[in-house]
């Protein structure tokens, strides 16, 4: 889901969540390394043998994208309901770590760079890395990006009954992530976590305002630290067939490091795959978000799913759930089923609101890197009142 991805990642590196950076073996999980420790290496293929798998003869970038210059050239196709149709491309660079044997090609290093723009006028360009060191011990995610964004955001009145009123800004952003975990032993899934986000956004309301006292033209700097722990056995990080993913994240911006204003974050993110047999695979992804009242109107929590426009439904708390079928078929094609639900609660003083939306879809994969486990393909996701397609590479709920 790069497109839907990338926006969010737009909005929300801006200051608190690093998001986003967006088979022939008969039977998960799937072998990401197909050259292990100890194997022969294999001949230098030329030409177009470079993107033809010798064990299937399908087409596969494996080799290609293992080459120091190669590069997965990712078309960003826009069809995000919130910022409409557009277009961009990035720049995919994947080094495994060999030396590491499968897990250097489950887990390997990778640097991105691009930049996309959408007919109502927004436009970002962005670049990252996300590499590993100490034989995989330490991890490290560094990116920053500039642009403007174009969207509405909902429930900024004083009143929870006017959720469902927008309020249209523009917000013109400059930020920066750096991110370090230590795993806390030799081959544990725990992970122990620091990030950091700067960020400078000024946001302008487009028309006139809804209701009294919207913040317009007033610059908004973060400055916030994070405590994160995560655990991790995905079996791969691009399309994962088995495992766990969780992360738990407490984020402070505060004055004293040069912020606008004090607040807090805090975030829960679990996920989960399980092979079925006959190459079905299920998976399921839960998320939870709380925000303090301070926080700025673009930062608050909102749902997060297919089918459903960025920040429409926002609040000071938001929880939702996603559950995914996955059924490679044939080869290296894969058909797949999706369905969530989320919910929103508001709360201004003595008064509360609740908004909640459902969504499902479908898509379609082709195993495009056999060695890395990387698929990608599209889903076709609807919820009310929306219908949106998604260029998806790699898992829908991507995670470094």
């Amino acid at each position: 889901m790069v497109s839907r991805r990338l926006v969010q990642l737009v909005v929300l590196a801006v200051g608190s969540v690093s998001g986003a950076f967006a088979q022939v073996t008969p039977e998960p999980p799937r072998d990401p390394g197909a050259v292990a420790q100890g194997a022969q290496p294999e001949t230098a293929r030329k030409g177009r043998a470079r993107f033809i798998d010798p064990e299937d003869g399908q087409l596969d970038l494996s080799n290609f994208l293992e080459n120091p210059k190669g590069f997965l050239p990712v078309p960003i196709i826009v069809t995000e309901p919130a910022v409409g149709y557009g277009g961009g491309a990035v720049g995919m660079f994947l080094r495994p770590r060999k030396d590491a044997g499968e897990e250097g090609w489950a887990r390997p290093n990778i640097s991105a760079v691009g930049a996309l723009a959408t007919q109502n006028g927004t436009k970002a360009g962005f670049a990252g890395d996300a590499s590993r060191w100490l034989d995989g011990r330490l991890r490290t995610l560094a990116g920053a990006g500039t642009g403007q964004v174009n969207l509405d955001f909902y429930g900024l009145g004083s009143d929870p009954s006017t959720a469902g009123q927008k309020v249209s800004y523009s917000l013109q952003f400059t930020g920066a992530v750096a991110q370090a975990n230590w795993q806390l032993a030799q081959g544990s899934p725990w992970a122990l976590g620091m990030r950091y986000v700067y960020a400078d956004v000024e946001p302008n309301l487009s028309g006139a305002a809804p209701f009294p006292g919207l913040v317009d033209g007033v610059r908004t700097k973060i400055s916030a630290p994070s405590v994160i722990l995560e655990f991790d056995t995905r079996d791969n990080i691009f399309t994962p067939t088995r495992g766990i993913y969780s992360e738990s994240s407490w984020m402070a911006s505060r004055k004293a490091l040069g912020a606008t204003v004090d607040f807090e974050r805090f975030q829960q993110v679990l996920m989960g795959w399980q092979p079925l047999g006959h190459r079905v695979t299920m998976g399921a992804r839960g998320d939870y978000a709380w925000s303090s009242d301070s926080t700025p109107f673009f930062l608050r929590p909102f749902v997060q799913l297919r089918g459903v426009p960025a920040m429409r439904y926002q609040g000071d708390q938001v929880a939702s759930v996603e559950a995914e079928l996955s059924w490679q078929f044939s080869g290296r094609w894969s058909v797949v089923g999706f369905g969530g639900a989320g919910a929103t609660r508001t709360s201004s003083g003595a008064l509360s609101g609740t908004q909640n939306v459902g969504s499902g879809g479908v898509g379609f994969r082709y195993e495009l890197a056999r060695k890395f486990g990387l698929h990608a393909g599209v889903d076709v996701a609807h919820s009310a009142g929306t219908t949106a397609v998604y260029l998806t590479v790699g898992s829908a709920w991507a995670r470094p």
